[in-house]
């Protein structure tokens, strides 16, 4: 499997910590690739959605300090825009990857796309929400979330539309979060995008979250393990040629994922 295809398997932190680092491995020989922490994540029975339950950490409450997003159906919206042409914008998102594997000067968003955040304020955005809303999981919660990002000067824009899809299948709580991060992850996220005049472009990411299982002493020892790991991986990618957009790209999300780990450890 490949770094790219990781936006569409993310499983909360558990997934995150085991599949960038086989990502990496896999594409990049010599890397190392754990499993301590997703072990947790695979037990039985209903579990939490976010390590800051485990770790006691009272979820944060965005909807007092939110910054002037409104509602467009299932959407949330962010600024002036151009209603009709954003909606058809995220009618037909364009596919990253494809964009990526033809033109490199697509991989730094698509590096984008992948990331979970680190210790930003969209990564913790995202921990909140899961905590918030998906206090007791009894199974995956998984969402494709169309995002239609506002080009602001030739090299980077920021996310003004957000609209999470979900299955049938979807629970409640699932719904309450997905929609927690189209609002409060999403919206106004920054984003690079290559030199252009395009106003608008659309994109898809996808969010999975299953139930985590285990005690705070428990994680912290795979935590601990995965930071080590991690630290590792980024020693060998260092040696490789970083000119190379794809060893640049493994390089940012093994940074990504380590900044992650350590917040999380920190709790």
């Amino acid at each position: 499997m490949s770094t790219r295809k990781l936006v569409f398997t993310l499983a909360g932190l558990a997934a995150v910590c085991a599949l960038l680092s086989y990502a990496a491995s896999e594409r990049l020989g010599g890397l190392r690739g754990g499993a301590t922490a997703s072990a947790a994540s695979r037990s039985a029975g209903p579990g939490y959605g976010s390590y800051l339950q485990i770790a006691g950490v009272q979820p944060r409450d965005y909807d007092a300090a939110n910054k002037g997003a409104r509602r467009d159906g299932d959407a949330w919206v962010l600024g002036d825009v151009d209603l009709e042409a954003v909606r058809a914008a995220a009618a037909a998102p364009e596919d990253l990857d494809r964009l990526a594997e033809a033109d490199p000067k697509w991989i730094p968003t698509q590096t984008w796309k992948m990331r979970h955040g680190g210790a930003s304020p969209f990564a913790m955005a995202k921990e909140h929400c899961s905590a918030r809303h998906l206090a007791q999981m009894e199974a995956m919660c998984k969402a494709d979330i169309s995002v239609v990002v506002e080009r602001q000067s030739p090299g980077d824009g920021h996310v003004v539309y957000a609209r999470p899809t979900l299955g049938d299948e979807a629970t409640d709580d699932c719904h309450a979060y997905a929609d927690c991060i189209a609002r409060n992850a999403w919206l106004d996220r920054p984003t690079p995008l290559p030199d252009g005049r395009t106003r608008y472009h659309a994109f898809q990411a996808g969010d999975i979250r299953l139930p985590m299982h285990g005690t705070k002493d428990e994680w912290q020892t795979s935590l601990r393990s995965e930071i080590e790991l991690v630290t590792d991986n980024l020693t060998a990618l260092r040696r490789l040629d970083s000119a190379d957009p794809q060893i640049r790209q493994s390089l940012d999300l093994q940074q990504d994922l380590l900044e992650q780990l350590e917040w999380m450890a920190a709790l």
